[in-house]
């Protein structure tokens, strides 16, 4: 009855060998066994923590970065090349280049398993489209700013593009955030890490002259190694 709302620890009750009515609460109630909690007492709220962002914290070695990326490819050549050969197929049919920056954040996923678990990836694996409007339009806005800042000025295009540069990382790595939050462990995680991030860029950009060199096949491989470098030098720098 009590549960129920129908009486409270407050009403008088008695019990064979008691003089007088008492209250429920009382000593003589207790003695005999008998404890009555307050079930109106309600729990304290407990504040859910926020996600906890990326602070950074690591260093980047190139060398890591791109070996690392390199081992990803030959474990996955066709998946690899898939995401590549995408890139024009979806282009070409307009909407459908909307699906490039979506596979680009799914193939960074693919790295990320397959560096905890050994996990290769299969072609489907591209068409992920869990938390698929981050993904996709996320990298769209970014890139728009970007582009604004490169023609307002050149150092502030050059300064968003090192500030977000791991925003698609972060993304892949923690799809628990969102891609503004995403936005903020990029830039946290690049800080004290600009040089090395330069480097990074002309390391990939020599990759790309030298798959050029070899007739152009080369570029089959520096530029999903070059894409995926990117996601194991974020993996190094978030410490």
């Amino acid at each position: 009855m009590l549960k129920n709302g129908q009486i409270s620890h407050e009403n008088l009750a008695w019990l064979e060998g008691m003089s007088n009515w008492e209250p429920l609460n009382s000593p003589t109630f207790s003695s005999k066994g008998i404890s009555i909690a307050n079930s109106t007492e309600t729990k304290p709220n407990i504040p859910i923590p926020e996600q906890e962002i990326p602070a950074g914290g690591g260093s980047i070695s190139i060398g890591t970065a791109i070996g690392d990326a390199f081992g990803f490819f030959k474990q996955n050549v066709l998946g690899c090349l898939a995401w590549l050969i995408l890139h024009p197929i979806l282009g070409a049919t307009g909407i459908g280049s909307f699906l490039i920056p979506l596979i680009g954040v799914n193939l960074f996923i693919c790295a990320k398993r397959f560096q905890e678990t050994g996990k290769k990836m299969d072609l489907g694996d591209l068409f992920n489209f869990d938390k698929a409007v981050e993904k996709i339009f996320g990298p769209i806005i970014l890139g728009i700013i970007i582009g604004i800042g490169f023609l307002i000025l050149i150092i502030p295009g050059i300064i968003f593009s090192m500030w977000w540069t791991f925003s698609a990382c972060v993304l892949a790595d923690r799809p628990d955030l969102s891609f503004t939050d995403a936005m903020k462990a990029s830039r946290n995680v690049a800080k004290g890490n600009w040089i090395s991030l330069i480097l990074l860029f002309v390391v990939i950009g020599l990759l790309q002259v030298l798959g050029m060199i070899c007739l152009g096949f080369g570029l089959f491989v520096t530029i999903p190694v070059g894409h995926l470098a990117l996601y194991y030098a974020y993996k190094q720098a978030k410490g």
